[in-house]
């Protein structure tokens, strides 16, 4: 009997090919997906990016409404877990323009948070821009700080850039803005 070598790129090869037969044949005849419809309001908690190895250690999770308007409250849900210490306390802050109060804590931006339970507050944000707004969160405990920004999409969620500045055309038809400066 002989021996085939088959070199480790080949074998790779092959058993991606292999996968791909299976899991063509997993899916039989069932239609191909179709795209998903705008995001509706989400029912589960949403958990904020992973802070600093030497931060708080403080969990944020949040539940933000999808289709907030300028000018309209909304409700958004934190929950705060991994507490640890008795000095533990999380500190909010909106977008400029924006408003913040809670049935829990009236217009309060500050909390301390008990250790060892899950502690769950309900904001309600009014937001007075159209545009990417973003609700920064600070926690700390034991003497260590994290901060989380959580992003809240207001009317349609377009980033508003303020426009500086004058376009003028140069002689060989190119548009150029032309910026101000300002001395240092």
């Amino acid at each position: 009997m002989k021996a085939t070598l088959i070199s480790s790129t080949r074998l790779i090869a092959l058993v991606g090919c292999a996968a791909m037969v299976v899991s063509a044949h997993a899916g039989g005849d069932a239609p191909a997906p179709h795209p998903v419809a705008k995001a509706k309001a989400s029912s589960h908690w949403t958990r904020a990016a992973a802070g600093k190895h030497n931060g708080s250690g403080i969990r944020v999770s949040y539940i933000v409404p999808a289709g907030m308007q300028p000018g309209q409250s909304a409700r958004v849900q934190l929950q705060f877990s991994g507490v640890t210490a008795d000095d533990a306390k999380v500190e909010w802050r909106g977008p400029a323009g924006s408003s913040i109060s809670s049935a829990q804590l009236g217009a309060a931006t500050t909390m301390a948070l008990p250790a060892g339970q899950v502690t769950t507050i309900s904001l309600d944000v009014t937001a007075a821009a159209d545009g990417m707004a973003y609700l920064d969160v600070f926690t700390s405990q034991g003497g260590r700080g994290s901060a989380q920004s959580l992003p809240l999409k207001v009317g349609s969620g377009k980033v508003a850039l303020k426009r500086e500045g004058t376009v003028q055309t140069a002689p060989s038809g190119e548009k150029v803005l032309s910026l101000p400066s300002t001395p240092k």
